[in-house]
Formats: C-alpha cells, sequence, structure tokens
C-alpha cells in the first residue's frame, strides 16, 4: 500500500470513527427523549382514558406505545451497525485474486 493509500485509509478510519461517536451520542440521546416520552405518554393515557373504560384499556393503549417505542429505539442500534458493517467492508484489501481465493475454497470444501 502506497503512502497516499495508507493516508486516505488513516482519515477513513478517523471519519469512520467520529461518525460512529456521533451516531452513539444521538442513540444516547434519543434514549433519554425517549424515556421523557414514554413517561408523558403514559401519564396522558392514564389522564384521557376514562378510569370506567378500564385499567385494562389503559394498559392495552400503552403496551401498543411501549411496542413503538421499541422499534423506534432500535433504529439508531441499526444505523450503527449498518455504518460499521460498511467500514469494515470499505477497508477490506481489493486488490485479492478473487478467482485463487474461490478455487481454494472449493477444494477446501469438496476434501
Amino acid at each position: 500500500m502506497s503512502a497516499s493509500e495508507s493516508e486516505v485509509a488513516k482519515i477513513a478510519d478517523e471519519n469512520a470513527k467520529e461518525l460512529s461517536e456521533q451516531w452513539l451520542d444521538l442513540a444516547g440521546t434519543g434514549r433519554e427523549t425517549l424515556a421523557e416520552t414514554l413517561a408523558e405518554f403514559v401519564e396522558t393515557v392514564e389522564k384521557v382514558v376514562p378510569v370506567s373504560a378500564g385499567v385494562a384499556k389503559q394498559r392495552q393503549i400503552i403496551d401498543a406505545g411501549l411496542q413503538m417505542a421499541q422499534a423506534v429505539a432500535w433504529t439508531p442500534y441499526n444505523a450503527v451497525s449498518s455504518i460499521a458493517r460498511s467500514v469494515v467492508l470499505v477497508n477490506v484489501k481489493v486488490d485479492t485474486d478473487v478467482d485463487v481465493d474461490v478455487d481454494l475454497a472449493s477444494r477446501d470444501s469438496t476434501s
């Protein structure tokens, strides 16, 4: 690898690390906001849904909200995971002779 390729790879690694750290910070902020929002949501459901409708109805609405929140909470994690996978793929050396690698792999699997 030449000096310029090495420098580009180093910059790409630094940028990927910085981006990952920003995503992790965002995910932390998102978790805090989500917890606050869920607390407000539960309070609102308890105020808006009359007791005469039953606690079961309140619970049903709250459970639906929690399922939605769980889906939202996984979004930053999935994004960071995707970025990490992309970084690994980008940093793989691409001048490998794929034909030789495939031939060796197929020979090993038939042995």
